[in-house]
């Protein structure tokens, strides 16, 4: 009787970085995939590889291949999906890349014994259940949950995950940065989604349920849970708008602006300002969309990293769609 392993689809390697591959071997295996590692990736780029347009993922490290962005794009296939290892958000030109490219899954260092980013991004990709803030954490945490419809009900909301934070051993300047990410998390879900839907700004989206003290008719989920190395948070909205096209223009400006994002809140505001915010401030960011019906964003947070560690951008950006839109 063959295994799951052997039945399932085969994942493409390229890389010969022996601890990483012993990395992307344990990951690629423990979430039911076989992989076939490449010796001489460079030279695959121009190979007749019938067997690369059926790989579900191909696993680049920028390290080792050497081809361009339409190769490597040859390789995957029509349907593969590919992860990049190596590359740096904080990197203009990655950026570029990425966004004229259908490169959606970015690593920017995968250490060996640290893969479980990698596995949970497979597994996402093999099966297509997409959505779960648990996915990201080890098993049996406890995920707690609130539905927010107001101003007052985001405002305690940000002040419960602040608490939460500093209950698990959060650092002040970290538990700053998650208050920052969980408020504009939830002003992106409340106020800037239905704007988009709708087709009106952001301020004046605000300006008609705040300022004239009404509820929205929107519900956003707020999630949130930690394991010991990371805390996570997650925002669940109900319309599906979010583009990666947007995530990128933002992430563009987390970049420029060295992740200062209280000077740039002096700044001018405007509808996708959040996301600004945010990615400045994440360690890992990851946007699950169904286009026109929910978007799930979860923010992981490195409960041990130090501040000079911090860095200006995400050190992971996953954008994973349940169909094209």
């Amino acid at each position: 009787m063959s295994s799951v392993v052997d039945e399932a689809p085969a994942a493409l390697c390229m890389s010969r970085n022996a601890a990483l591959r012993r990395t992307i071997r344990r990951a690629i295996h423990a979430a039911g995939w076989s992989v076939e590692f490449l010796d001489e990736p460079d030279r695959a780029a121009n190979a007749d590889r019938s067997a690369g347009s059926d790989a579900a993922i191909v696993i680049v490290d920028r390290d080792s291949f050497g081809g361009s962005d339409d190769e490597l794009v040859q390789i995957a296939g029509p349907e593969g999906k590919i992860i990049i290892v190596g590359d740096s958000l904080d990197d203009e030109k990655v950026i570029a890349r990425l966004r004229h490219s259908p490169m959606d899954h970015l690593i920017t260092d995968l250490c060996e014994g640290d893969g479980h980013v990698l596995l949970v991004t497979s597994a996402k990709l093999l099966s297509g259940d997409i959505f779960g803030l648990g996915k990201y954490l080890s098993w049996g945490v406890p995920v707690h949950e609130i539905c927010i419809q107001d101003y007052d009900q985001k405002r305690a909301a940000v002040d419960e995950v602040a608490a939460y934070a500093s209950t698990v051993g959060a650092r002040r300047q970290l538990i700053a940065r998650i208050e920052i990410v969980v408020d504009e998390l939830l002003m992106n879900a409340l106020y800037d989604a239905p704007s988009i839907r709708h087709g009106v700004s952001r301020h004046r989206r605000v300006s008609e349920v705040v300022e004239g003290g009404s509820q929205t008719d929107e519900t956003a989920t707020l999630c949130y849970a930690a394991d010991g190395r990371y805390l996570a948070v997650s925002v669940q909205d109900n319309f599906g708008e979010l583009k990666k096209g947007a995530i990128l223009d933002h992430l563009t400006r987390a970049r420029a602006e060295k992740g200062r994002p209280k000077q740039a809140a002096n700044g001018s505001g405007g509808a996708g300002l959040g996301l600004y915010f945010i990615l400045s401030a994440a360690t890992r960011f990851i946007a699950n969309i169904d286009p026109g019906q929910r978007t799930e964003v979860i923010c992981l947070f490195d409960l041990q990293q130090t501040g000079r560690e911090s860095t200006t951008c995400a050190q992971s950006l996953h954008i994973f769609h349940t169909r094209p839109g």
